[in-house]
Formats: C-alpha cells, structure tokens, sequence
C-alpha cells in the first residue's frame, strides 16, 4: 500500500510509533496528527477553490485506502501496546532489582562493619590471654574468644543463608518473568497472526469493491456510448434521407427545364420550316424556267436538309445527354467535397490527438528515465553497503576463525601456528571494478572540463582597438547571418526579399541570437571568444598559396614531405622567424598533426586541388586553432594565454587584420552551444533519442559475476582441505572427550546420592540408637559392638 499511496508512508528517519522510547511515541503520534489536520486543511481549500467531481472508482479507492490505513494503525497499536507493557513490566523489575541489590549491599555493610568490630574486640583481648599466667583464667578466656568467634560465624551464616534466599527467589522470579515474556510473545504472535488476517480480509474485500465499482462505472460508460452512437446513427440516417429528398427535387427540377427547352426548340423549328417553305415557294415560282437545269441541285438540296435535319435531331440527343451526365458529376462532386470536408477535419483531430499522446508518452518517458536513473544511483549505493557490511561481516568472522585455529593450534596441539597462505581480494583488485572506476573517474573529469569556459576576451580600450574590434567583429557577424539560414524560417527569407542587405542581416542576427538564446553583452563577448581561435591572416597566407599547390600532389603520396611541408608553412606563417615558448611549440605540433590526418584522409584529386582558388588552399593548409585542438582531443578552455597574446590576435604580426572563414562559423556556434549550455544549465543539449539512449554508468550493473564469484569464493577457499580435516577430527576428539566429561558428571552425582543415602541411614540408625537406649542392657555385647561399628 506505500508503493500505491506513497502519502501514507512515514519517512524511516521520522520518529516511529513503534519505538521503545515513549517519549518518541508521543513526538511521532503528534506529527501524525499535525499531518493529517494539514492534509485536511489542503482538501478543504482545494474544494473551496475549485470543485472537481470525482468518479466512482476514485471516490472508492480513496474510501478503501482511508479504511485499511485506519486498519493499520490500529494493528500497529494494538502490537504496539504489548511491547510498551513489556517494556514498562521490564523497567519496573529492573527498579526492584536494583532497590533489592541497594538493600543487601547496605545491610552487607553493616554487618562487615560490625563483625570487624567484634574482629578487632577479640583481637584486643588476645594480649591479655597471652599475659595470664593462670591456666583457668586463660582456659575461661579462650572459652570467651571461642564463643564470640562463634557468634561473628553464626551471624555471617546467616547473611550467607539470606543472600542464598534472595537468589533462590531470583530465580523464581527469573522463571516467573520468562513465562510472563513467553505468554506476552505468544499473544504478540497472535495479534500479528490476527493482524494479518484481519488486513489480508480487508484488502481482498476493498479490491472486491474496487472492482465491482470499475465494472459499473464501464458499464455505464458503454450505456452512454451506445446511446451516444444510437443518437448519432439515428441523425445520419436523417440527413441521408433528406439529402436523397433534395437530389429528387432537383432532378424533378431538371427535367421540367428540359421539357421547356423541348417546346422551345419545337417551336423554333417549326417557325423556320414555316420560313424555309415560303422560301422555297418564292424560289419555285422564281426558278420555274430553269426547272429542268436545277433539278439536280434540287435534289441535293433536299438530301442536304434531310441530313441537317438528322444530325440536328442528333445534336439534341447528345445536348442532353451531357446535361444529364454534368448533373450527376455535380452531385458527385458537391458529395466528395462534403467526404473531404469531413475527412479533413477528422484528419486534423486525430492529428492533434496522436499530437497530444505522443507529448505525453514523451514526458512519460522522461520521467520514467529520471526515476530509473534515481532509483539506479539509489541501487547502486544500496549494493555498495550490502556488499562493505557483508565484507565486514565476513573478515570478522574470519578473524574468529583465524583466533580460534590459532589457539587450537598454540594450546591444545602445541604446534606453531602460521596464517593462510592465500590472501583475500579487495574491491579495487577486481578488474570490472577498476574499469567502472575508472570509467567513472573519466566521465566527471570531462564533466569538469565542460563546467570551464576559455578566457574572456579583455575588451579594447584605445580608438584604434576598438575599430580593429568592430572590423573583425562586423565580418564574424556577416558570416553568422550568411552561414545560419538553417535557423530562420523560409517564409521570413521569403519576406526578406525586397529589404536592403542591412535590413536583412539585422533580422537576420536578431534571429539567430533569440534560437541561439543570445540576450546580452557578456553572452556576445562569449560568442566573440569563440571565434577568435579561427582567426586567420589572408594576406600572408596568399603569399605562400602558390608553393603550398605545387607540393600537393606530394604530400598526398608521401608522408615524410608533407610533415616537412607543414612545418615550413607553419614556420613562415605571416613571416615571421622567431623562437616559440614551450606552450606555442605543443600548439604548433598539434596543428601539424591536424593538418597531416587531413591531408591524408583526403583522396588524391589532381583536377580539384589545381582547380581551387588561393583562399581556399591556404584555408586548407593554415587550419585555425580551433581545428588542431578539436583534432587533438583538447578544449577551447585548455587553450589559456595572457591578455596580451590575446589582444594580439586581432592583427597577425605584419599588422593585417585577421579574418574568419565561413567555414568554420558552424563549427564555433557548436561549440559556444555546447559549452555555455553546459555551464550555463549544468546539462548537454541532448536530443530525446540520445536521453533515451544514455547509458549510466554504476558499480553494480558493471561489475562481471566472475569477479564477484570470485571475490566471495576467496573466503571458501582460503583454508585448506587439510586443515579443515584437522578441525573434523579434533571436532570429533571434543566430542569424545565430552561424552567422558558427562559419564564423569554422572558418576559424581551417583556418588553424592550414595553419600546423603549413607549420611542419611546413619542419621536414622543414631536415632534408632538413642530411641532403644533402655533396650540396649538386653543386647548382648557383639551386638552392641556391631552397632557402634556401623555408626
């Protein structure tokens, strides 16, 4: 019930209830209490606030955990009042023993006291006795003495005989208490056994309950859906209804206009033949001389109109058959039109759920790798614990045993005693150990060089500073906005199109700054110092552009020259010939390492390294800083100068002004990304995937069981068979021996009952002898002298 309802649990390092301490008792029931009023305090304000009806099951499960809490607290009671009544039966006793021993001590006392008193009374008289000359005088006074040494031994025989009382009644006590301590244990087992039964009853019955509470709530959740669907189902069938409805009317509609197209048509046709015979009446009487050479035509003609006539005849037909075929398209597609509108909205629903869910699996997730983390590091020291106790617990009981093999072998076998051969293992001697450990070790050493930023840059003072400043910091800024399109939208490029090339980078940075989280001076002075290790001269560098590209094709084919090759450019970069401090010639190694991995990953391109352009060879040769250190395995922060060398990186060392390539601005945001992230919120920038897929590292998942077999197997195997035969054998000896010491035991004890028997039948035949006194004169004298001899 604490893992479900963790607010019921008490904190183990609270005071308990069940503690011997009343005081404590008192403390832990008041906490109690105080928490419970808070709890209803907060329940009464959260209803005050705000009403939140609750469901069945909830109502329910909270009901059954208020009952069984109260189940428990009055099983942790009722135990509770056994052990408090044995604890107070046991303080008690403890009072009267200590007030019976303060009694027997003082009367103890008193009584020394008086007996060396009389002690030294009697020796006081011992002078004068050896002073007397009169044998009767010293006989009468030694009687004195007698009597009075008498007396101090009668009265330590009675204390004797007390004290041996007071013992007798210890022990009767002692048996009386442990019968009482039996009885209370087995009414304390009762009472659990009673306990457990009772809340073992009550958990089913309340799940029971749980259970038919979820069964009806589902129940009547199914009612409302079904009536729910029934409703919906029901107003489908309406609306298809109607709509079938509305496509006859407008069917009905359709064929009315086409019977009025019909007439009209008709109509027209008939004025036109009306038309076409007066014509022809006109032309007959006007052609009736030429009868006989247009008859020809006149049959043509008429065969001409019978076909017009025909094809008109079937340009109706096909008129409306199209008519009729666009209506029923236009029915199809006002009802796919209606489908889409419904499976759009329908579409972007479940999206938005799917949307909800998976945010919600997402943080689910997350917590649930937080708590295995947790509970993984809480784990691990728990195992860490068991294993130093059950180290400790082990190596003191192996010093026992080495103690106990060393007396057997000193005292009772008189042989020198030498320790085992075999040593045991430590943990650091265990190798998965020493791997996790340093493992470990590794993993906060590189946490505490992402904690360290590199050295901010020391801000210009003079004019000209501060314009070589704003040079090189006016082309780092055009290079951010040129080479970080990745972190603007496309419709805000979009927009951007007609606005000057100003305009465009200050909305441009603007953006940047706020997805790179950017906000103030200090957090730009940053970004500048991030950049500044990538600085290179293009001036100096184009010089040597020329004698870098004709060596290519040898450095790509021979390793040897290429390293030569990288040390003369790295020696002559800017013309300069001087003596490098100890720090500079480990930064100029690391770049020619840098450069010759480059160059020999690279496949060997004749036509693309004579076809690129000076810049980008010498950009090649001369990497930045940055670039060696990233290569080399080595921070930005390891990189330390003093601020004058710093301040000289603004200018090479013929005072042209340094430059950054645009290909390296992607890498300098990483890296300022990574690192201010790091120290700013004490995290990396992880992705979901890569949280999910972090591993952590602990002692006790990583540890083989071969080594941890081991570990404990070395307390098995660190005596021999040999010695563990000698212990069997003198095991068996001891016991042995033991059996003797019992049969010895016996006989002593038949011995002593034969003594009293004896004490006693010679006590009995006294008084017999003493009873049958006047008897005795009948007796003859063997009797009487065989008599005397038995007693």
């Amino acid at each position: 019930m604490n893992d479900r309802y963790p607010e019921f649990a008490e904190d183990a390092e609270e005071p308990s209830v069940t503690s011997s301490d009343p005081n404590e008792r008192k403390l832990a029931r008041r906490v109690r209490i105080q928490r419970r009023l808070e709890a209803l305090t907060k329940k009464t304000d959260a209803e005050d606030e705000e009403v939140v009806e609750k469901t069945l099951t909830e109502r329910q499960i909270l009901a059954s955990s208020e009952l069984l809490e109260n189940l428990s607290v009055e099983g942790d009671e009722v135990v509770t009042s056994v052990k408090v009544a044995n604890d107070a039966r046991e303080l008690q006793r403890r009072r009267e023993a200590q007030e019976i021993r303060r009694t027997l001590l003082r009367k103890l006392e008193e009584d020394d006291e008086e007996c060396m008193r009389r002690y030294r009374v009697i020796n006081e008289k011992w002078s004068n006795i050896l002073a007397s000359k009169d044998p009767l005088d010293i006989h009468a006074e030694m009687e004195a003495q007698n009597a009075k040494c008498l007396e101090i031994m009668e009265r330590k025989d009675a204390v004797i005989a007390e004290l041996r009382q007071e013992l007798e009644n210890a022990d009767l006590k002692f048996v009386t208490d442990q019968k009482s301590q039996n009885e209370d244990i087995d009414l304390l087992i009762n009472r659990m056994d009673n306990q457990m039964n009772i809340m073992t009853k009550a958990y089913r019955c309340e799940l029971s309950l749980i259970n038919d509470v979820m069964e009806s709530e589902r129940k009547m959740l199914l009612e409302n859906l079904s009536e729910k669907w029934e409703a919906l189902y029901k107003k489908l069938r309406e609306d298809s209804f109607a709509g079938l409805d509305r496509r006859k009317e407008i069917m009905r509609e359709y064929e009315e206009e086409m019977k009025k197209v019909v007439i009209e048509h008709q109509e027209e046709f008939r004025a036109q033949k009306i038309s076409f015979e007066l014509e022809i009446q006109k032309l007959q009487q006007e052609v009736q001389s030429t009868k006989a050479l247009c008859f020809m035509n006149v049959e043509k003609l008429d065969y001409s109109y019978a076909v017009l006539k025909r094809r008109e005849d079937e340009n109706t037909i096909v008129k409306n058959q199209q008519k009729r075929r666009i209506n029923k398209l236009q029915d199809i597609i006002n009802g796919l039109k209606k489908n889409y509108t419904e499976l759009e909205e329908n579409t972007r629903l479940e999206i938005q759920r799917l949307t909800d869910q998976v945010i919600k699996a997402h943080k689910n997730i997350l917590d649930l790798v937080e708590k295995s983390n947790h509970f993984t590091r809480i784990n691990d020291k728990k195992y860490m614990r068991i294993w130093d106790m059950n180290a400790k617990n082990a190596n003191e009981l192996l010093d026992k045993i080495l103690n106990a093999d060393k007396v057997i072998y000193e005292q009772a076998l008189g042989m020198e005693w030498s320790p085992p051969e075999q040593t045991l293992l430590e943990k650091k001697d265990l190798p998965s150990y020493s791997s996790v450990m340093c493992t470990i070790e590794e993993e906060n050493r590189f946490i505490n060089e992402k904690k360290t930023i590199c050295k901010s840059y020391k801000p210009a003072s003079t004019i000209e500073e501060i314009n070589l400043e704003r040079r090189l910091l006016n082309r780092i800024i055009k290079n951010i906005a040129d080479r970080c399109d990745y972190l603007i939208e496309d419709r805000l490029l979009e927009l951007l199109l007609p606005y000057t090339a100003n305009d465009q980078l200050i909305i441009r940075l603007d953006n940047v700054f706020q997805a790179l989280n950017i906000k103030s001076e200090k957090e730009l002075g940053f970004l500048l110092n991030f950049f500044l290790p990538y600085a290179y001269c293009p001036v100096c560098s184009k010089d040597m552009s020329k004698d870098i590209s004709s060596s290519t094709d040898d450095e790509f084919t021979k390793s040897p020259s290429l390293k030569t090759d990288v040390e003369e450019v790295c020696g002559d970069v800017c013309g300069v010939a001087e003596e490098f401090t100890e720090d500079e010639t480990k930064l100029i190694a690391a770049v020619k390492e840098a450069i010759c991995d480059e160059k020999s990953s690279t496949p060997s391109d004749d036509t693309s390294i004579t076809g690129a352009s000076s810049r980008s060879s010498s950009t090649e040769t001369l990497l930045p800083i940055a670039e060696c250190t990233s290569t080399s395995h080595a921070s930005i922060s390891d990189i330390v100068k003093d601020d004058d060398q710093m301040q000289r990186r603004l200018l090479c060392d013929k005072g042209h002004l340094l430059e950054i390539e645009a290909t390296f601005v992607t890498r300098a945001l990483r890296e300022f990304i990574e690192r201010y992230h790091f120290v700013k919120w004490k995290e990396m920038p992880e992705t979901f995937q890569e949280k999910l897929m972090e591993k952590k590292t602990v002692i006790s998942r990583n540890m083989t069981i071969q080594d941890v077999t081991d570990f404990w197997k070395r307390y098995s195997e660190i005596f021999p068979a040999k010695k563990e035969r000698l212990w069997d054998g003198l095991l068996i000896g001891l016991k042995k021996y033991h059996e003797i010491l019992k049969e010895r035991h016996r006989l002593n004890i038949e011995v002593e009952s034969l003594r009293t028997q004896n004490a006693e039948l010679r006590r009995l035949l006294k008084t017999y002898i003493i009873q049958s006194e006047p008897e005795r004169d009948g007796l003859s004298q063997d009797d009487v002298q065989s008599i005397h001899e038995v007693t």
